[in-house]
C-alpha cells in the first residue's frame, strides 16, 4: 500500500464517492471517472478534486493505465472495455470494500453475503453487538459504505460489512474474523451467465481467511461443495431450528417467519464464534429487534387492512419468503424492471396459489406478469403503485396487503429504498 499513491475512482455513486472522501483525506492524487459530461457531476466533487482530474467514460482509458490503483463501482463488470488495458498491465481493480480495507484492517471484519437476508442479519448482528456495549461500525452493501469508516470519531471495536458478489469480485487482502454467506438462489442473471459463477463469486469472502476464523454457512446452498476453506465452519439452516427453537422463546420475537429465525440463529452464531453474549441476553434482543426499514415493515392498518413495505424484494426468492412469513392469504403487489428475459415466477409461485388472493401488478413488467400469471392467479394490472393502492382503497380490500415486487426498482424508481419510501408516502396519502 506504501507504493499507492495516484488513484482512479471508476463510478461516482454512494460507494464511489465515499471512496473519493477517504482517498483524499489520506492525501493520494486521485482521478474520476464517471458516466455523463464531466460538467453535469464535477460539482459535487470539486471540494475533493481538480476539474482536470475528471473524466468522461469514453476517456477513460487516457488515465486508467497511468495510476497505480483503479476503485471500481459494483455497479461496473471488470470486463468494461475500459478497463481492458489497465487489467493488460497488471493495475489492480479493487473494490470500495477492499480500498477501506487497506487503511482499516487493525478493526476485525464481520462480513455477511448471500442472496436474501444479508440485510436483516446484518442489523441483527450490529445491533445485538452494541447492545453488548461492543462500538460499531454497520455499513457495506446495506447503505452505508465501508470508506464511510474514516469519517468515525472515535475507536470501533469491529466492522460490521454486507457485502455483494459484485463487490466480492474485486477484493485482493480483505480478511474477515467471520464470515456469513446466508444462502445461494438464482439471481443477478443480468451479471453471471450461471448460479455456479454467482456463487462462486461470493466464495470470495473467504479467499483469505484462515483457522482462527470463523465461517458461517446457510445449507441453502446448492454449491456448498464448491467451498474449501481454512477457516473453521459452521453450518445452520432454517429447516433445523429445532435445537434453537427449544434454547430460546421465539414465539415472543417481533419478527416472524422461518427465515427469520435463521437469520436470528446466524447472528447467534456469530457470537459464538465471538465469544459473546449469554442466552437471556439474546432472549432479550429476540423480543426487542423490531426488523428492518422495507424488508415485510409494517406500515399502516386502515378498517381491517394491514400494509406492509417489503420494497427490499428484487427476486423471486424474496417474495415466496415474504408470502411464506404470513399464517392467512394476502394481497400481493408485484413487478418492476425486467432483469433478464429468461427471467419467470412460474412454476416457484404455484405452491404459494393458496396463499395469494389477488396480484396486482406494477411496472415495466406489468404486461408479461399478466400473460404468465392470469391462468392461475387473480390478477390486475395497476402499472404503478398510486394506481394499485387506489384500486385497494376502492375496493375496500381487507386482510394483508404485501408489496413485495420481487424485482428490480430501476424501472420508476432510483432504488429499493426509494421505491419503498414512494410506497410508504402513497400509503399515507391514500389510507388517511
Amino acid at each position: 500500500m506504501n507504493n499507492i499513491n495516484k488513484v482512479a475512482i471508476f463510478g461516482l455513486a454512494r460507494s464511489g464517492k465515499s471512496a473519493l472522501r477517504l482517498a483524499h483525506s489520506r492525501g493520494l492524487d486521485v482521478y474520476v471517472v464517471n458516466r455523463g459530461a464531466v460538467d453535469s457531476w464535477f460539482p459535487e466533487t470539486q471540494q475533493l478534486v481538480e476539474k482536470n482530474h475528471c473524466f468522461a467514460e469514453d476517456e477513460a482509458s487516457l488515465i486508467f493505465s497511468q495510476v497505480d490503483q483503479i476503485i471500481l463501482s459494483p455497479g461496473i463488470p471488470r470486463e468494461h472495455k475500459s478497463l481492458v488495458q489497465a487489467l493488460a498491465k497488471n493495475i489492480p481493480v479493487i473494490s470500495e470494500i477492499e480500498f477501506a480495507y487497506q487503511y482499516y484492517s487493525h478493526i476485525p471484519v464481520i462480513a455477511i453475503t448471500g442472496t436474501n437476508g444479508k440485510t436483516t442479519t446484518t442489523t441483527m448482528i450490529s445491533q445485538i453487538l452494541e447492545k453488548l456495549g461492543k462500538r460499531v461500525f454497520c455499513g457495506g452493501n446495506i447503505g452505508i459504505p465501508y470508506c464511510d469508516i474514516a469519517q468515525e470519531t472515535e475507536d470501533i471495536d469491529y466492522a460490521v460489512i454486507e457485502v455483494s458478489s459484485f463487490q466480492l469480485e474485486s477484493i485482493v487482502h480483505f480478511h474477515p474474523k467471520v464470515a456469513l454467506i446466508l444462502n445461494v438462489f438464482p439471481n443477478h442473471s443480468e451479471r453471471y451467465p450461471d448460479v455456479l459463477s454467482y456463487a462462486k463469486a461470493k466464495n470470495h469472502i473467504f479467499k483469505n481467511m484462515n483457522e482462527s476464523d470463523t465461517l458461517i454457512l446457510g445449507k441453502e446452498n446448492d454449491y456448498l461443495s464448491q467451498i474449501n476453506s481454512k477457516a473453521k465452519i459452521s453450518l445452520f439452516s432454517q429447516y433445523q431450528l429445532e435445537h434453537f427453537e427449544r434454547e430460546y422463546d421465539t414465539s415472543k420475537a417481533y419478527l416472524k417467519g422461518r427465515h427469520n429465525m435463521a437469520n436470528f440463529l446466524a447472528t447467534k452464531l456469530v457470537l459464538a464464534a465471538l465469544k459473546l453474549g449469554d442466552t437471556q441476553s439474546f432472549q432479550d434482543f429476540m423480543e426487542s429487534f423490531k426488523g428492518v426499514e422495507h424488508r415485510l415493515e409494517f406500515v399502516k392498518e386502515y378498517q381491517g387492512l394491514r400494509i406492509y413495505n417489503d420494497a427490499k424484494s428484487t427476486n423471486s426468492l424474496a417474495t415466496t419468503t415474504a408470502i411464506a412469513a404470513f399464517e392467512r392469504p394476502i394481497y400481493l403487489i408485484l413487478g418492476g424492471k425486467l432483469r433478464n428475459t429468461n427471467d419467470k415466477l412460474l412454476p416457484d409461485l404455484l405452491i404459494y396459489k393458496p396463499s395469494i388472493l389477488k396480484i396486482l401488478l406494477i411496472g415495466e413488467v406489468t404486461d408479461r406478469l399478466a400473460q404468465e400469471l392470469a391462468g392461475d392467479f387473480a390478477v390486475q394490472k395497476c402499472y404503478d403503485l398510486r394506481k394499485a393502492l387506489e384500486y385497494v382503497r376502492a375496493e375496500q380490500l381487507s386482510g394483508d396487503l404485501v408489496f413485495s415486487p420481487g424485482h428490480p426498482s430501476f424501472d420508476q424508481f432510483t432504488s429499493y429504498v426509494h421505491r419503498g419510501e414512494c410506497f410508504k408516502a402513497l400509503v399515507a396519502e391514500i389510507f388517511s
